[in-house]
């Protein structure tokens, strides 16, 4: 797929004019030991304005008569899934020929259909401002109930489900605007309404279809053609999310201003590509795990839309990095969790996506990982809360996009590989290795390198995760306070940095000399793997650090990462050389209660009846601190009492290797 750059000397002039900007800014003021950041913050203005876009794209001119060529002929559903998907739900419906993973998943979308016909306790959402001024819960709730209420009906016949969709809609109708200043929210809505009038569009008269279309117009997609949103160039998951719903609705409701449909089709086919950078060319997702499931949901339902619409997607799957994409959420599971490492939770990613990208892909990893995630039963929690409510939603696309051939007993897994090294083109590089997949006792152990100024990102250049028996060993402890002072500002002396979560200290790394500078990872570092390879009882990798301290007086610092002894233990080796006598802490954070050695070169973590040995080969010896700021607590930290932080301290040394090994206790 072709893309199209700016010039290089466009981009080194927009990015000396960024980084002046950014030092005015911030206002800096002791400008000396910034004085080597320039030329960084100057490849930060460069590639802020790197735009990749596709130079394939189809344009205005193309997808009018594209439309204009599908007449009246458009066969209603094509939203997200078409005529054929339903038809295979309704025959199994109908037949009652259910396996329990379809049979479960079909329980559970009409409980929910079920809940929403209770008006007084569910009724359709009143225009609300949340604490970001935005109706972004409504829009995504309103997804939910389309997808919940549109299958029960496409599935059912019942009309009771499809009058309930019809007052939801109405309701939204009757809203003054869809909130354009946060148009995350007018976007998601224009999907939402999108989805009601594709699939129950039989159902509906032709008043409410009008309705439907004008106020779409109206309140989103003119907007989104007409005003300057800066989603238009973004590159994190605005572009996809807000490109996909406005695209969505364009096909949807293309018969009534067929010109600008194609307009902004276009648009959506030239830039989206611009935020698939995130993920090429090793699908790792620079943001993480958690945010990679929007970014990834919005390509992918624009996508299915357009394969259905127009009988293709014009070349989006080709780009390097989508393919790759799909397998990163069971790439990045580990037996607890995932791999949470920047502004990400460690609980599971699963998404009905995994099944377009198992069925596309032939990958039964990702359909049985996408099987793990079975409603117990309908629990009727409909509120602003999307991170619980929208499993009825998940589940219905589930059911129409996983293909029944995969099995989630008895597949085998052999062919994947168990040791990893993904690299992303904005510098987000992960080295992970485990002894199996979908077994919660296996042995993960995965390390981060890569850029440290990333959005949602942490000064985590180095840190790890260990799980072994069942257990998270090496915690990382996720996202901070969002509405903490300067939280996203991550810039050099940036607000975020006040934030213990989000420092090296925080992190399962190195510290050196932490009074030197602001911050105890120089924000602009990047590192690289200088080592990779694999065997069969494990795998290992080198991790050059020194970027990462060239501030705080490192001239070298390299991290070796081992999984050994059959894909059971995991050695960390770090050597360090210092320009003078230096302070350097070695931390891991852990829930486990910790009993050190008399001579504190061996410790023994337990976490109920598990247990796990560190022992400390070289220098320094082990000791526990609390997980807290060296410098003193911060306003706006956060309370990690459950957390202990296994520690090596080592003063006034230049030279120093830390050989560190963690090997299960079997009793």
């Amino acid at each position: 797929m072709a893309m199209k750059k700016l010039s290089k000397f466009k981009k080194t002039v927009l990015g000396v004019f960024i980084s002046i900007v950014l030092v005015v800014a911030l206002g800096i003021t002791n400008i000396v030991p910034y004085f080597a950041v320039i030329p960084d913050m100057v490849k930060v203005g460069v590639n802020y304005i790197t735009l990749d876009r596709n130079t394939d794209y189809p344009d205005k001119k193309d997808l009018s008569e594209a439309i204009v060529s599908k007449g009246n002929s458009v066969n209603h559903p094509f939203v997200l899934a078409d005529v054929n998907d339903f038809s295979k739900v309704r025959e199994e419906y109908k037949t009652k020929n259910f396996s329990e993973y379809t049979e479960k998943l079909t329980s559970y979308v009409l409980a929910n259909a079920d809940g929403l016909l209770d008006m007084k306790t569910y009724p359709p959402r009143d225009y609300v401002l949340d604490e970001e001024d935005s109706i972004l819960p409504i829009s995504r709730e309103v997804i939910n109930r389309m997808i919940i209420l549109g299958y029960a009906w496409q599935l059912t016949g019942e009309e009771k489900y499809a009058e309930r969709a019809v007052a939801e809609l109405q309701k939204v109708c009757s809203y003054n605007d869809w909130c354009n200043s946060h148009f995350l929210a007018s976007s998601e809505m224009a999907f939402a309404v999108s989805i009601g009038y594709d699939w129950f569009y039989d159902y509906l008269d032709s008043e409410v279809r009008e309705l439907l279309a004008e106020k779409t117009w109206n309140y989103a997609i003119y907007s989104a053609l007409n005003d300057n949103h800066w989603f238009t160039w973004s590159k994190n998951n605005w572009n996809s999310i807000c490109y996909s719903g406005i695209g969505i609705a364009c096909m949807t409701f293309s018969e009534y201003d067929t010109e600008s449909a194609a307009e902004f089709l276009s648009m959506c086919y030239k830039n989206m590509p611009i935020a698939f950078e995130n993920f090429t060319p090793d699908g790792v997702y620079a943001e993480g795990p958690g945010y990679s499931q929007s970014g990834m949901n919005a390509i992918v339902n624009f996508i299915a839309t357009s394969d259905n619409f127009f009988g293709t997607d014009y070349g989006l799957k080709n780009i390097d990095g989508f393919r790759e994409l799909g397998s990163f959420p069971a790439y990045i599971t580990t037996p607890t969790g995932v791999f949470n490492f920047g502004d990400n939770k460690a609980r599971l990613c699963f998404s009905p996506s995994l099944h377009r990208y198992a069925d596309e892909y032939d990958s039964p990893l990702l359909s049985c990982y996408q099987m793990q995630d079975i409603p117990d039963g309908f629990i009727a929690d409909l509120s602003d809360n999307t991170e619980k409510n929208s499993c009825g939603k998940d589940a219905a696309l589930s059911l129409l996009w996983y293909n029944r051939e995969f099995f989630a007993d008895g597949s085998d897994f052999s062919g994947e590989e168990t040791e990893l090294y993904l690299k992303s083109d904005v510098g987000q590089d992960l080295v992970l290795m485990r002894s199996a997949y979908l077994d919660e006792n296996a042995t993960f152990a995965g390390i981060k390198g890569g850029y440290n100024f990333i959005n949602h990102g942490d000064l985590d250049i180095g840190t790890f995760v260990f799980d072994s028996q069942g257990v998270r060993w090496a915690e990382e402890l996720g996202p901070g306070q969002y509405d903490a002072p300067g939280y996203f500002v991550n810039t050099p002396a940036g607000g975020r940095w006040k934030n213990y979560s989000k420092r090296a200290e925080g992190q399962n790394t190195l510290v050196i000399n932490p009074s030197v500078m602001l911050e105890d990872q120089y924000v602009l570092a990047e590192s690289e793997f200088i080592l990779f390879e694999k065997n069969s009882d494990g795998g290992r990798c080198v991790l050059d650090m020194t970027d990462a301290y060239r501030m705080n007086g490192a001239i070298k610092a390299e991290r070796e990462f081992e999984l050994y002894n059959n894909h059971s233990s995991l050695r960390i080796t770090d050597k360090v050389n210092c320009i003078v006598k230096s302070d350097i802490y070695w931390f891991m954070h852990t829930k486990a209660d910790i009993r050190i050695s008399e001579d504190g070169k061996t410790a023994v973590l337990t976490i109920g009846d598990k247990q796990l040995r560190a022992t400390s080969h070289f220098d320094g010896t082990f000791s526990v601190m609390k997980a807290e700021a060296l410098k003193g607590p911060y306003d706006y930290d956060e309370k990690y009492e459950d957390i202990n932080k296994l520690t090596v301290k080592l003063e006034k040394c230049k030279n120093a290797e830390i050989v560190i090994t963690l090997e299960p206790v079997i009793k």
